[in-house]
């Protein structure tokens, strides 16, 4: 092969020479040599360059004049990668490419160096039986390509070089080379020797010439052998650039293989998906038009000019047909493409392609182990027989040459008949000779045959390598085309899914209806929650500011009224002052205002009869203006009691009750909260006068000082209020979260409280008429009690329901943890649902004892099989554990 070393800054000697790197310790002043395979002609190009110019850019720069840098390909592996600057910097890869070295170089015995016979380990390279392709990836060594793009491109006309070995032709020589070595008189010519030295002289010209002819074959049958091992070496570069091109299209395949697979499983669930939602189009509308809205949202839309009364009227139903039609069309356009893609992915290629065409690769790289086999065999042997035949030659010239100076020394000393003599062995030396030539001519026809074919094969390998680039890179092409429209696939649905979204809105408003009215529900009762709690706040504040008013104006009817003015004025200047008053301004509840009455269809038990939800706010809504009213507290002053009548110290306190302006008061209870709980517990109004009566009772005079002092909290009513309705607020949550699981709120032990208050009720109005007073308000208590123990035993039974579904829910998904764990076999933890190995650990005999099978395990205790799970008598049982019982072994 020609090449110009004047276009190539590197060596080009061949695969026959070893690459060198340096050690680590050596790198830094030293240099590294990289062998680059060219992969449609198999020739090796090393490349040496300093550590610190060890780049990329520069193995491009040094190879521009084999393959341009814009066309070049590089592929470092396996596995198989376009190759960074960091990797070549790595110790690592080098060693691995060093190791590829290795692998391919092949060093002929003659040229390896002296065996160490310290040292009986030697490389299989150096062997006859070297097997070129062999080495498979477990020795970690690397290798480097070069590919061409434009060999790879489809529109590329450049025809594939033919293989041409040197020499094919020998020219043999027909005369002896060179002046004879006899020691003659060469002034003479040969007519004018005697007949005797003429005859002397042919045989020393004709042995000459035989050992001429003999160095032609000889040398002919290396330099042919060298050319062979060349050319087969270059054709497993092919091999193996082949194969790292068919590894990298075997990972886009792949890629694109996991692409497809994902992509199709979304794209089919959610395209089924899709076509349900438009079959069930009109299904979905009349089930619309069968949701009647609740009466206050019709009210409320009539109030606003409009008439709304079932769900369907509040979508715009010509508008929804007319893109459920726009999406239809959309799904039918997005299956199509999917139809096309999916035929593009199956146009790849399939697995028996594939293989058939592993097969071939296969094939061909056995057929260049073949070759490899005949040129280190037979044409090896060939060269050897030549190289021994030409020893021959040499050896029967020297012989020849000896005798003729022998018989012309013994002629000089007057012996012709020793001169004569010579002719016997000289002949002898030409009958066994002349042979050697000839057959040496039949061997080397021989060898130009092994020459031919290994031609002939290269030039195949190289035509069949420039088909299979071109054929993987036209299957890379059209994997990243089908990647490239799984992409614009992957858009349209995009796309879709948000024009679906429309319509997916259709299919779960009832469902978003429900929890509309759950929400509504929740909300209220939280508002009513809020205005219940700082209603019995304030109520509770204003208790204690009584309480604390009593006390003062005891001690200052009391010991204060012994104590020095210094005490007031200078000690304690607020001795005698009473203590502030808290007006705190609750923000309103404006929500409460814009929220809808929604009827709930599940009556809320209280007490001793069913309060609506509604009924219930309106209730909260009195109390909460009653309880912003300043009222409940005396302004009467206590410093100027004694001097007033009775009567006139009760009509102040209830002209000057609303205004809050004395500090000195008494505790008091206005009476719009009594009324409010006798509207929640159904009293009639003939009860409000005994009511007033017990309210002006409950007015204490400091000056009062028996014993029997009464002491009542007006905030005990507004307290189990604010308790009730923020029960009923946590009852609404629970009740919104079970629904959202999935669930029905619980009403059986609604309906039995419900049931039981109303019997309650009834033989309560028969005796009603003979209860006394203080009956009335021992019942309305109970019925207050029962009222707060039937919504506690309702939230405590819809917490115990949510913790039941949370409880499922997590061994549901403990269970999901342990299916997804695989089948590895347990042995430190045993749980239900692992899977455990069983040994036999004895068996049967004839005293009646059973097998037992011993658990494969670490540690305590000891773990054994039922005998249930077992048929037969195996050796070991393999299963997955769905029981375990604890047995303790008896002394």
């Amino acid at each position: 092969k020609e090449r110009n070393p004047k276009h190539f800054p590197f060596d080009q000697t061949g695969m026959t020479m070893m690459s060198t790197y340096p050690s680590k310790a050596q790198q830094g002043g030293s240099t590294i040599t990289l062998r680059v395979l060219v992969a449609e002609t198999g020739v090796t190009f090393r490349i040496t360059l300093p550590p610190s110019e060890l780049t990329v850019g520069n193995l491009r720069a040094h190879l521009a004049a084999a393959v341009p840098p814009s066309d070049q390909i590089l592929l470092l592996g396996p596995p198989y990668k376009v190759p960074k600057d960091a990797t070549l910097h790595s110790e690592e890869v080098l060693n691995a490419l060093r190791l590829g070295d290795i692998e391919d170089d092949f060093i002929p015995e003659e040229q390896s160096p002296p065996t160490d016979t310290t040292n009986t380990t030697t490389l299989s390279t150096n062997k006859a039986t070297h097997r070129i392709l062999s080495a498979t990836e477990r020795t970690g060594a690397r290798r480097l390509f070069l590919f061409s793009k434009r060999a790879l491109s489809e529109a590329s006309s450049a025809e594939t070089p033919i293989c041409s070995l040197q020499p094919k032709e020998l020219k043999l020589p027909t005369e002896a080379p060179g002046p004879s070595p006899l020691n003659m008189d060469m002034a003479s010519t040969t007519a004018t020797l005697p007949p005797l030295h003429q005859a002397l002289t042919a045989y020393e010209r004709q042995f000459m010439l035989y050992l001429a002819q003999g160095r032609v074959l000889a040398d002919g049958a290396d330099l042919r052998l060298t050319a062979c091992r060349t050319a087969v070496q270059e054709q497993a570069v092919i091999a193996r650039a082949l194969r790292a091109a068919v590894s990298n299209l075997s990972d886009h395949y792949h890629t694109a293989t996991r692409t497809r697979a994902e992509f199709t499983a979304s794209f089919q669930t959610k395209l089924a998906a899709h076509a349900n939602l438009l079959q069930r189009f009109e299904q979905n509308l009349s089930m619309l038009a069968n949701v009647h809205l609740e009466p206050s949202l019709v009210s409320m839309a009539r109030s606003s000019g409009r008439v709304l009364e079932t769900l369907v009227d509040t979508v715009p139903v010509e508008k929804e047909r007319a893109w459920a039609q726009q999406c239809e069309l959309g799904h039918e356009r997005l299956a199509a493409l999917f139809t096309e893609l999916d035929t593009a992915f199956r146009e790849l290629g399939t697995a028996a392609s594939r293989e058939e065409e592993a097969a071939k690769d296969r094939q061909a790289e056995e057929e260049v182990q073949e070759l490899w086999g005949e040129v280190e065999g037979t044409m090896k042997q060939f060269r050897d027989a030549q190289s021994h035949r030409l020893e021959r030659l040499t050896s029967d010239h020297s012989d020849v040459v000896k005798i003729i100076m022998h018989a012309l020394n013994s002629e000089n000393d007057g012996g012709e008949d020793k001169t004569q003599a010579a002719f016997g062995p000289l002949g002898e030396k030409s009958k066994s000779s002349k042979d050697l030539v000839p057959a040496m001519m039949e061997d080397d026809v021989k060898i130009r045959e092994i020459l031919e074919r290994v031609e002939q094969a290269k030039t195949k390998s190289m035509q069949r390598m420039k088909v299979r680039l071109k054929e993987i890179s036209r299957a890379q092409s059209n994997i990243q085309r089908v990647l490239t429209n799984v992409g614009v696939v992957r858009d349209a649905m995009t796309q879709q899914m948000e024009n679906m979204a429309h319509l997916e809105h259709l299919a779960e408003l009832p469902g978003s209806y429900r929890s509309f009215l759950s929400e509504i529900r929740r909300r209220r009762a939280y508002g009513h929650a809020v205005n219940s709690l700082s209603r019995a706040m304030v109520e509770r504040l204003a208790t204690m500011r009584g309480d604390e008013v009593k006390a003062r104006e005891k001690f200052l009817r009391g010991p204060g009224r012994h104590l020095m003015p210094i005490f007031f004025d200078l000690f304690v200047p607020t001795l005698a002052t009473p203590p502030p008053l808290f007006t705190p301004q609750m923000p309103a509840m404006v929500e409460l205002d814009t929220l809808p009455h929604v009827e709930d269809n599940e009556s809320t038990t209280v007490g001793a009869g069913t309060v609506e939800m509604a009924e219930a706010g309106a209730l909260a809504d009195t109390e909460m203006h009653a309880t912003n009213d300043p009222g409940g507290v005396s302004s009467a002053s206590s410093l100027t009691a004694e001097s007033q009548p009775a009567h006139m110290t009760q009509q102040h306190h209830q002209h000057q009750q609303p205004q809050h302006s004395d500090p000195m008061i008494a505790s008091s209870v206005q009476g719009g909260a009594a009324q409010a709980q006798q509207q929640k517990t159904g009293k009639s109004q003939q009860e409000q006068p005994s009511q007033q009566e017990q309210q002006d009772q409950l007015i204490v005079s400091a000056d009062d000082h028996s014993g029997n002092d009464l002491i009542v909290d007006p905030a005990e009513g507004a307290a189990v209020d604010a308790e009730v309705k923020t029960l009923a607020y946590e009852n609404a949550i629970l009740r919104q979260t079970i629904e959202r699981l999935g669930g029905k709120a619980p009403r059986a032990y609604l309906d039995e409280a419900a049931a039981e208050r109303a019997k309650r009720e009834s033989g309560a109005d028969k005796s009603g008429s003979d209860a006394k007073k203080g009956k009335n308000d021992e019942d309305e208590k109970k019925g207050t009690a029962l009222e707060l123990a039937a919504l506690r035993k309702e939230l405590a039974e819809a917490k115990a329901k949510t913790a039941s579904v949370e409880e499922s829910l997590k061994h549901a998904q403990a269970d999901y943890k342990t299916l997804a764990a695989g089948d590895k076999i347990s042995h430190r933890s045993f749980e239900n649902g692992d899977v455990g190995l069983f040994m036999l650990a004895s068996r049967r005999n004839d005293n009646g004892g059973k097998r037992t099978y011993l658990a494969f395990h670490t540690n305590c205790p000891h773990r054994y099989l039922s005998l249930d799970c077992v048929n037969g008598e195996p050796n070991f049982v393999v299963g997955r554990i769905i029981l375990q019982e604890q047995w303790w072994q008896a002394n």
